[in-house]
């Protein structure tokens, strides 16, 4: 499980991403999450911390396989 915490913003801004992304506002970065760079978005999304939290357990599971 993972969040990230944010703010809907007054307008959209930025053009990168999908989705709600021109409207996420990161209030620890002063951004929405459209205007972060690719490398910025991936260490802050939720889905990144999900998959770095899931591969140990899979390595772990893949090694048992083994």
């Amino acid at each position: 499980e993972g969040t990230l915490e944010g703010f809907i913003a007054d307008r959209p801004k930025g053009s990168g991403g999908f989705g709600y992304d021109p409207v996420f506002l990161v209030p620890d970065l002063g951004k929405t999450v459209a205007e972060l760079d690719p490398e910025t978005k991936n260490r802050i999304s939720h889905r990144a911390r999900a998959i770095q939290a899931a591969r140990p357990i899979l390595e772990q599971l893949a090694a048992e396989e083994m």
